[in-house]
């Protein structure tokens, strides 16, 4: 969304069942049409939401429904979408938030782009044109986080899905549980870290993982001593939440070591089932953008 945009307040339904918010008058999307998504068949859901997409002027359109009670969490990720734009990140454009009782609606649209985990893997080749490219968006991955916490921005929910190649841009997305303030970045800035980092993925070797990490030291001003330390606690930090959520046996973990347990296609290396197909959308990602 831009800096700029205007937004003007809006209703629409009846009284016993009246949507109310913020509307984008220019982008010419009715709250109509909006409320007419929800009708539709081949949602992605998440744990507080559910997710469609449909076309509006020839551009992409997600609506994102929070259920009763969550329905209050659409306006965080409208208000945090505007304050990350205003500070100068990419961020999906709202067109849309509403709410009706507990129940919350956000429509942006699509930012476009492609996922980061897919593009690192486009760019997983021999040639070394192409590698320098993967080595270049990595180090732009790990001082654009950087940079996001110097800003005093902690996403909620900073993993490879909800991070998107838009050429030059970083887009980030997903704002729902995203924080700001000075003090959270203390803890939750190396909680962001671990996000991004518990995933396999094609492409990404150690070496890789510390482009990042020392992109990102750099960028928070770490000499090299905190910058050993970060990275020793990430390491841990990581093969604790691998074994948590993928249920990895602890002992297991720590035998066969933290590259081994990382290693694409290795014995540790168990890819998330395919996400169901939006209509007209692809593959349905979690948050505000596809």
């Amino acid at each position: 969304m831009s800096a700029a945009t205007a937004y003007a307040s809006f209703r629409h339904g009846t009284r016993d069942g009246l949507w109310h918010g913020r509307l984008d008058l220019a982008a010419g999307v009715p709250p109509g049409w909006v409320l007419g998504v929800l009708g539709q068949t081949g949602e992605r859901r998440s744990r507080h939401a559910s997710t469609r997409a449909a076309a509006h002027g020839g551009r992409r359109v997600f609506v994102k429904h929070y259920a009763p009670p969550a329905g209050w969490r659409a306006g965080r990720a409208f208000r945090m979408a505007l304050a990350l734009e205003r500070a100068g990140f990419a961020a999906p454009c709202a067109v849309l938030v509403g709410r009706r009782g507990g129940e919350g609606l956000l429509a942006t649209w699509d930012v476009g782009g492609v996922p980061l985990a897919e593009h690192v893997a486009a760019l997983e080749a021999a040639d070394a044109p192409t590698r320098r490219r993967k080595h270049d968006l990595l180090r732009r991955l790990g001082a654009e986080m950087a940079r996001l916490h110097e800003a005093g921005f902690v996403p909620g929910d900073l993993v490879p899905s909800n991070v998107q190649v838009c050429g030059a841009h970083l887009c980030f997305l997903d704002h729902d549980r995203t924080r700001r303030g000075r003090l959270l970045v203390w803890w939750g800035g190396r909680r962001n870290l671990v996000q991004l980092g518990r995933f396999v993925v094609p492409g990404v070797s150690l070496r890789d993982r510390a482009r990042v990490l020392v992109a990102y030291a750099r960028r928070r001003g770490l000499g090299r001593r905190r910058r050993r330390r970060l990275a020793a606690w990430l390491v841990r930090a990581t093969i604790r939440r691998r074994c948590r959520i993928d249920g990895i046996d602890p002992a297991t973990a720590t035998r066969v070591g933290f590259g081994e347990l990382m290693r694409c296609g290795g014995p540790f290396d168990h890819p998330a089932p395919p996400a169901r197909a939006i209509p007209g959308a692809g593959t349905a990602r979690t948050g505000e953008g596809p």
